[in-house]
């Protein structure tokens, strides 16, 4: 009989060995290195699937954090990732069990959001969907065509930057709450990077002494272009994974990030690089897209989220209202949404649109200060 239970610490390293198995079989490094959130020593959130035998049959990894969004709220969250099945055990519903465990986790640890790395079935019919919008801008180069007239210095990121970049980090009005230790062994892990077969770079933009903005991005593994040097050598674009150079993680005011972000392409010898901008950075957006030769188009958020408890979700984000939620929304003992006015019932997918969409269509019945949750873009830094 199969036993579904928590992760004890001693048995994430097995966990890692079945992840390798099926997502790095013959890839360095090891899910291990990659995703020290999930498998590292500690409090284990994640949950496993063990065969009459003991051995481990199924995955679900499951990490927690905490999102400051809108300058205010605080909101608690987990993300899944790393979800894997024995090819042998595959096909007995492993995994669904294990996904009613992680919500029933996230549920009982006041976590009304969780974020999901992909979009399966399985995540969908339980109620996981896409949320949110993103600006997808893509950067060419384009020598002297940085926005704002300003100029900064660009030199690659030392340890000794770290409580700097730390400093930007949390001067976000939204993003993941962490220490600058924390931030670090995110950035060090270079987690998305290794999904996406890219090298990551870490480049400054500084005035003086002090880092005025920070870009990750990766890059095509290999020798890579110094910062200055000549640009007449080829440029690169994809790498073999077929994924094209990609911003990471950046942070700054909005005037210093875009200059960081539009000089990359033209420093770094690419001839294109992706960003996301999250809807709610629109002068960053504005920005970037000045740029000679970008482009840009609105994407959903990356994966898929699952609100496990809808009114716990509205009252973590209270802050973010002038008005208390329950004059725009009410939510009854099972769950369902209503507007405040009319009490017309929304689907679920209505009240996400209303609750991460800026471009939701508004009736009657929805006030115009009752604004979208603005959450971070989560393919990133700390993706899982």
């Amino acid at each position: 009989m199969t036993d579904y239970r928590l992760m004890q610490p001693h048995e994430l390293a097995e966990a890692a060995r079945l992840s390798d198995s099926v997502f790095r079989p013959h890839t360095l490094p090891s899910m291990i290195d990659l995703f020290p959130p999930l498998f590292s020593p500690g409090v284990a959130h994640s949950y496993g699937a063990f065969a009459d035998s003991g051995a481990l049959a199924a995955f679900m990894g499951l990490t927690p954090s905490t999102l400051r969004v809108g300058g205010a709220a605080m909101l608690r969250a987990f993300s899944i990732g790393s979800v894997c099945t024995a090819p042998e055990q595959r096909g007995a519903g492993l995994a669904g069990r294990l996904l009613e465990l992680c919500i029933a986790h996230a549920r009982q640890a006041g976590a009304p959001l969780l974020f999901v790395s992909g979009a399966r079935p399985l995540y969908t019919r339980a109620g996981s969907a896409a949320f949110g919008r993103a600006a997808q801008i893509v950067l060419r180069p384009a020598e002297a065509a940085a926005p704002g007239g300003l100029s900064y210095r660009l030199r690659e990121a030392r340890p000794q930057d770290l409580p700097g970049l730390h400093a930007l980090h949390r001067a976000g009005d939204t993003h993941v709450e962490e220490s600058a230790a924390g931030l670090g062994a995110r950035i060090g892990a270079a987690a998305f990077c290794g999904v996406l077969g890219l090298a990551q770079r870490v480049i400054l933009a500084e005035a003086g002494e002090e880092p005025a903005a920070y870009a990750v991005l990766g890059v095509p593994p290999g020798p890579f272009h110094p910062l200055g040097s000549e640009t007449d050598a080829a440029r690169t674009a994809d790498t073999p994974s077929g994924n094209p150079p990609t911003v990471i993680a950046y942070g700054g005011n909005p005037q210093a990030a875009a200059w960081l972000l539009a000089s990359l392409p033209d420093a770094c010898g690419l001839n294109e690089l992706h960003v996301h901008v999250p809807w709610q950075e629109r002068e960053l957006e504005a920005l970037l897209l000045q740029t000679p030769g970008a482009a840009g188009f609105s994407v959903p958020n990356a994966g898929t989220l699952l609100v496990t408890d809808v009114r716990l979700l509205l009252d973590q984000a209270y802050d973010l209202w002038l008005l208390p939620w329950t004059e725009a929304l009410r939510v009854d003992e099972e769950g369902r949404v209503f507007t405040a006015s009319g009490g017309r019932e929304l689907s679920r997918s209505e009240w996400y649109s209303v609750l991460f969409d800026p471009n939701s269509p508004r009736l009657g019945d929805i006030p115009g200060w009752f604004e979208p949750i603005p959450l971070p873009y989560v393919y990133g830094l700390h993706y899982i």
